[in-house]
């Protein structure tokens, strides 16, 4: 199992989007918050977005490979 990387504009889209490309419900993973991100000054410069780490078992995932600039897979040693 690895563990792959999303972002978004928040958490809760970052983790939307990881679940929508892994094909997962989210019990089905685990999930941690690398960063909240943030909106920048006033929303527009300096925004960053928020990352999260999906840990996925590939047999409980309906779509087991996929690509996405989006994100990037990272393994466990």
């Amino acid at each position: 199992m690895s563990e792959i990387e999303f972002k978004g504009k928040n958490v809760a889209e970052a983790i939307a989007n990881g679940l929508a490309q892994l094909g997962c419900n989210k019990k089905d993973v685990e999930i941690k918050i690398v960063s909240e991100g943030s909106t920048g000054l006033f929303g527009l410069m300096g925004a960053k977005p928020a990352v999260v780490l999906i840990s996925a078992d590939d047999s409980k995932c309906s779509n087991k490979t996929f690509s996405s600039s989006g994100c990037k897979k990272i393994h466990k040693k």
